[in-house]
């Protein structure tokens, strides 16, 4: 299973700020268009926001 996280860099750190998983039946095409919209969505809520394929530091003991 794809599981793609949006993160952010904030002093030095980087956060975890949205995970997100591909459905069965979705197309890697679909998936791809999904994370890029919720990118988009982030930044105008004001979130410099990355994709990445690992969690943040805040994520990696969990």
């Amino acid at each position: 299973m794809s599981t793609t996280f949006l993160n952010i860099k904030a002093k030095g750190i980087t956060k975890t700020v949205a995970e997100f998983s591909k459905e069965d039946g979705q197309s890697n095409k679909e998936f791809r268009e999904f994370i890029k919209e919720q990118v988009i969505e982030h930044r105008k809520e004001g979130m410099d926001v990355f994709k990445s394929p690992r969690p943040g530091d805040d994520r990696k003991n969990e």
